[in-house]
């Protein structure tokens, strides 16, 4: 319906992580319920954003809101859509809707990065009434600097989670099978990871270089995790297994990000050659 539509983009302007994760997962009623014209009733996604940027477009404090819900929620939607639409690969539309969120991210961190900096601030501020104790450790400062550090990758993979997540739950509800044993990504998706590699050498732009590396990296994690689902399903193959794997996963995020990585190329599954794609 055009008003759930409209009520999804609204959310967004709220909640990019709610917005986005709905309109992922209303991406399977969409085609099958608007007789090939999917695109023209997702685009009401954007009209309550748009009209907020509109009225807000000098208050930068609430532009940022309607900028997150197009740039973050509903342009990315948009694309996975027409991506799955166009060349029919699940795993190709989710890495170029993963792309657009990490290249916004990283602009959003520069266009309103007195804004980010202030809410930061200001949360800080009020943590330092309720636990003034807790605040002035030297453990929590090292903490709060490593935050301050890291504060627009904190939105990008927040972001990237749901839409993986949405992702998953298409996947689902489209009946596929061993969706998260089965992740994959293409393979030029290791090439971004090793465009901004060089970055590091370039004091000045190493915020950019560990907030992108890090946005890049979440991917990689879900289909490193996928290839421990796949080898360990060969013993046994239950919840409890998953959630010992996801928990693995959680623990040792480098080690399994790298065995993803890896795997984009190598194709530890051998999911080309069985014709799989996630």
């Amino acid at each position: 319906m055009p008003v759930i539509a409209l009520l999804l983009g609204a959310l967004a302007s709220i909640s990019p992580f709610l917005g986005l994760l709905l309109m992922q997962t209303s991406c399977r009623s969409l085609l099958l319920r608007t007789q090939g014209k999917p695109l023209n009733r997702a685009l009401l996604w954007l009209v309550f954003p748009v009209l907020l940027a509109v009225f807000s477009y000098r208050q930068p404090d609430s532009l940022v809101f309607a900028s997150d819900a197009i740039f973050g929620a509903g342009l990315v939607t948009l694309l996975y859509l027409f991506t799955l639409i166009k060349q029919g690969k699940p795993s190709v539309a989710l890495a170029q809707a993963a792309i657009l969120v990490i290249a916004y991210g990283a602009v959003r961190s520069f266009l309103f990065a007195a804004q980010l900096t202030a809410a930061h601030d200001q949360a800080i501020t009020e943590l330092n009434k309720l636990v003034p104790q807790i605040m002035q450790m030297a453990e929590t400062q090292n903490n709060l600097a490593l935050m301050r550090l890291l504060l627009p990758a904190s939105w990008t993979v927040t972001q990237l989670t749901a839409l993986v997540a949405g992702h998953l739950i298409f996947l689902h509800l489209s009946g596929a099978k061993s969706i998260l044993r089965d992740f994959t990504l293409p393979a030029y998706y290791n090439l971004l990871i090793l465009a901004v590699l060089p970055l590091y050498f370039f004091p000045q732009l190493r915020g950019v270089w560990i907030n992108t590396l890090l946005a890049l990296f979440v991917l990689p994690l879900v289909q490193g995790t996928g290839v421990i689902l796949n080898w360990l399903s060969r013993l046994a193959s239950n919840a409890f297994v998953t959630v010992l794997v996801i928990a693995l996963a959680v623990f040792n995020l480098i080690l399994v990000a790298l065995l993803g990585f890896a795997d984009i190329w190598l194709d530890f599954r051998k999911l080309r050659t069985k014709g799989n794609y996630a």
